[in-house]
């Protein structure tokens, strides 16, 4: 992450999502969901890119920023919303808020390793601490 600084949380989302290689065509899904909250206008946008940075800063040194960058982008994606944008993305998914009683993910982390359970459970921990969103609040989960 060069210097230059992007002139908003969005921008710097943005920039940040195209720098990294990830699996599984990651970044192009970040990069559909970014533009899917800028066409809804409804404030989730850069609440999402600044949870992001947010997350980055809650990690600790040693650990791979992508799942906790990539955990905060989508901390605030309905059930619906999860599914269309993160179906193979499934850390990402897993810690999405509105995911949480998810049967395919509660299936999917009863088969995944303790380090995987842990950075789970971090990762549900940094999101909890996040600023609550006003929009997040007034919206059904599973939208």
């Amino acid at each position: 992450m060069n210097s230059e600084m992007p002139s908003s949380p969005v921008e710097w989302a943005r920039r940040v999502n195209r720098s990294w290689i990830v699996r599984g065509q990651l970044a192009d899904h970040a990069e559909s969901w970014l533009d899917h909250l800028a066409a809804l206008n409804d404030d989730r946008l850069e609440a999402s890119a600044t949870a992001a940075k947010a997350m980055c800063g809650l990690r600790q040194r040693q650990d791979d920023p992508k799942p906790w960058f990539y955990a905060g982008l989508f901390h605030l994606a309905t059930a619906d919303e999860a599914a269309r944008f993160l179906a193979s993305h499934r850390v990402t998914k897993a810690v999405t808020p509105s995911m949480e009683n998810d049967e395919d993910v509660r299936l999917w982390i009863d088969r995944v390793g303790p380090e995987t359970v842990e950075l789970l459970d971090r990762l549900r921990a940094a999101i909890r601490s996040l600023p609550p969103h006003s929009e997040s609040r007034d919206r059904p989960r599973g939208d």
